[in-house]
């Protein structure tokens, strides 16, 4: 498969590819390698996180969420090299609104974006999943018109028993006086 370097992020770079034999479908080639001296301890937080919400969701194959198709670890010396080969949309957010018209982007067209990113954000919230990093570089736009939320690092799972459960709010609120919580009166 041969790589070029589209995008460089805080743990990996990101590389478009062609899939060999089969489909030849373009493919988004992410890349983390992860340090294994000692003033490391394991693979980020943030990675195994990606990885994890991305394999999740990857059974749903919903519209609007770019679609895990695989994940390797190979051991590198004494570092980690992880791949993650994903769907490969053509350009960001970003890109997409940097390319319009002085006119602006047609009501039909804003309400075709905005619709479909509000169908991906309402699956990842009814999975109980908090993006966390929502931003034009994160959520895709095809050349087709498909809108795809992106990059899961900072991405979190919520469940009802942790954020409602007496034992996380109680030790909060006995820190402080009410002067702190309602301002003065």
């Amino acid at each position: 498969m041969a790589t070029v370097q589209i995008k460089v992020g805080a743990y990996g770079q990101v590389y478009k590819g062609r899939e060999v034999g089969g489909k030849q479908r373009l493919l988004a080639v992410k890349k983390f390698n992860i340090p294994g001296d000692r003033s490391t301890i394991g693979i980020p937080a943030v990675v195994i996180r990606e990885v994890a919400l991305l394999q999740k969701m990857k059974y749903f194959n919903h519209p609007n969420i770019v679609q895990l198709l695989d994940a390797s670890v190979a051991a590198a010396g004494r570092n980690l090299d992880l791949t993650l080969v994903l769907e490969y949309v053509d350009q960001d957010l970003f890109a997409y609104l940097s390319k319009v018209p002085a006119s602006g982007l047609s009501r039909d067209s804003v309400k075709d974006v905005m619709q479909q990113l509000l169908q991906g954000l309402d699956f990842l919230h009814t999975n109980m999943v908090v993006h966390r990093d929502l931003k034009p570089e994160n959520i895709l736009v095809s050349s087709r018109g498909e809108v795809k939320i992106a990059d899961f690092g900072l991405a979190r799972i919520y469940t009802f028993n942790i954020i409602l459960t007496p034992g996380v709010s109680e030790p909060f609120l006995q820190g402080f006086s009410p002067r702190t919580f309602w301002g003065p009166r």
